[in-house]
């Protein structure tokens, strides 16, 4: 729990932000607040990307009270609109851990005498001129890199508490694989496959009751978001956020299993005793 009475226990990473004419996301953040959710339970990751008076990808999160949340999504604040209803909420104390921190808001004069402070620093200011440039409604916390670090964060159950959608039982829908990416899981759970079968002809050779190990691996070329399962879930229903369960990716791949949706590739081999033969 957060030891201030005002503070949230947990930040929010909105993928929907009221945005100023002709401003456009980075290109791995194209299309709608949806699609780019979805994006995010689809690859397990969230990514930095340039942002005001930054020099270097950061990612922004907020640390708006419930009642602020609200409001930021039923009728905006500072003057752009309502926020849409898609967001990523993550644990106050983790991402502190994860080093992320309360931007630094300065005037212009402030951020003209602090440009040569260090990367990370200077990548968490953000100017503050009353009446002109004012986001102190958004409470941002930024998460900055150095140089030559991957900017991105995974999305655990450790780390992420939940999601917010626009609409109930939402779902990030499956998606289907390119024919390169197949073959590379395919490649990786074979190399993995042959280690293991290694691992355990050195455990079993000479063992009267076995005869022969199998090993299979398969890759799917329908992906579902497994970094979302069992994630909480609200949806946005106009005027609350409304608790809707939890996210059962599960479910979802048996059900398109039954349904004949899935499809992949499958190889397999056995090692036969005690002639030491490998059967593909």
């Amino acid at each position: 729990m957060s030891t201030h009475p005002d503070l949230p226990d947990t930040l929010v990473h909105f993928t929907g932000r009221p945005r100023r004419q002709g401003e456009e996301p980075p290109d791995f953040a194209c299309g709608t607040a949806e699609d780019r959710m979805v994006s995010i339970l689809h690859s397990g990751v969230l990514r930095g990307a340039r942002d005001y008076w930054s020099d270097a990808p950061v990612l922004c999160f907020s640390e708006a009270t419930e009642t602020a949340r609200r409001a930021m999504l039923r009728e905006g604040v500072g003057g752009r609109g309502p926020y849409e209803p898609w967001g990523v909420v993550l644990d106050r104390q983790k991402l502190i851990q994860a080093g992320a921190r309360p931007v630094l808001y300065l005037s212009r004069e402030e951020m003209d005498q602090t440009e040569t402070l260090p990367r990370r620093l200077r990548n968490r200011r953000v100017r503050y001129d009353p009446g002109y440039s004012d986001w102190l409604h958004e409470r941002e916390w930024r998460l900055c890199f150095e140089e030559g670090q991957i900017p991105e964060l995974a999305v655990t159950r450790e780390l992420v508490v939940g999601v917010i959608v626009g609409s109930p039982n939402w779902l990030p829908p499956p998606r289907t694989a390119a024919a390169e990416e197949v073959a590379a899981d395919l490649h990786a759970g074979v190399q993995s496959a042959r280690v293991e079968l290694e691992s355990l002809k050195a455990m079993t050779t000479g063992l009267p009751d076995f005869q022969s190990i199998s090993v299979s691996v398969s890759a799917e070329g329908i992906k579902f978001a497994g970094a979302a399962d069992r994630l909480a879930r609200w949806y946005w229903n106009g005027d609350d956020l409304v608790p809707d369960g939890v996210f059962d990716i599960r479910e979802q791949q048996m059900r398109a299993a039954q349904l004949g949706q899935r499809t992949g590739f499958e190889v397999g081999w056995s090692f036969e005793f005690p002639g030491g033969e490998e059967v593909w």
